[in-house]
């Protein structure tokens, strides 16, 4: 079936500042809505503008690739904005000012997207949509690694992507653990020696393998663990259509098409799964 990330009408384009604020309008950039983000017509921060935080780079839900940005998160937002009639402008934006609410809070985006896990702790300073992935956590090592599962990271260094739960997962096991910045500095710490395993989601170290195939998967840590995109609190407007849009990819096959393409998984929607390596 036809999915909607082909030739989608709107447009994406990077912004490396947040955006100053601005007052709300409506989706469509004519009349403005006047009300609070919580009811009825869908409040934006620019006009005809659907503007969005993302941890980038975040391979393979955002980053950059011959100077456009791409991945998972960038075609399903871009398929919310189509539904919206709008565009869409990502802000690159620290993971940390993100799961902590304070992004959104501030005005800087109206949603966020970088392949956020729902919690607890993060609903409590937003509103998350519906899932759109489960992903587990992964241990992932060197190929000279003694390590042979989660057990046995106790007392080495382990790179996590700082704020993620990838980090609280290390922490519980007695890791010394190591913070990166983002994904693609946590893979290259591995990679370099700075770390001897690095923990993290299982959508993202799947493709790491691909890219660095000496690398070895020894441990897939079920969690239970659910993304979702997320809005400031009390924006229902915003949420409803979200979830509308979800709702729809899922039926008509966008969802399976897109963890396809980025997860190169997809036998079931909603699903991203690695063999572990053997060795």
């Amino acid at each position: 079936m036809k999915s909607r990330f082909h030739g989608a009408a709107t447009l994406s384009v990077l912004a490396v500042s947040a955006l100053a604020l601005s007052a709300c309008t409506s989706t469509g950039g004519g009349e403005e809505s006047g009300g609070e983000a919580g009811g009825g017509e869908v409040s934006l921060i620019k006009p005809g503008v659907l503007t969005v935080c993302s941890d980038i780079p975040y391979r393979p839900f955002e980053y950059t690739e011959e100077g456009e940005t791409v991945g998972f998160d960038i075609d399903l937002v871009n398929g919310i904005a189509e539904d919206m009639g709008v565009q869409t402008e990502f802000i690159r934006t620290a993971f940390e000012g993100i799961q902590s609410g304070v992004a959104l809070d501030s005005d800087q985006c109206d949603l966020a997207a970088s392949g956020m896990t729902i919690n607890e702790e993060r609903e409590s300073v937003m509103d998350f949509s519906e899932p759109y992935l489960d992903d587990n956590l992964a241990l992932l090592v060197s190929p000279d690694s003694d390590i042979q599962s989660v057990a046995d990271v106790q007392g080495k260094r382990v790179g996590v992507q700082q704020a993620t739960t990838g980090e609280t997962q290390a922490q519980e096991n007695g890791a010394e653990v190591v913070q990166y910045e983002d994904s693609a500095l946590m893979i290259q710490g591995l990679n370099t020696g700075d770390v001897e395993a690095v923990i993290g989601n299982i959508s993202v170290t799947g493709p790491a393998i691909t890219d660095n195939p000496e690398l070895k998967l020894v441990e897939e840590i079920e969690t239970g663990e659910q993304l979702g995109l997320a809005v400031k609190t009390g924006n229902t407007a915003l949420l409803d259509q979200v979830n509308e849009s979800l709702a729809s990819m899922r039926e008509d096959g966008t969802l399976e098409e897109l963890e396809a393409k980025w997860l190169g998984t997809g036998e079931a929607a909603g699903s991203a799964s690695v063999e572990p390596t053997e060795g």
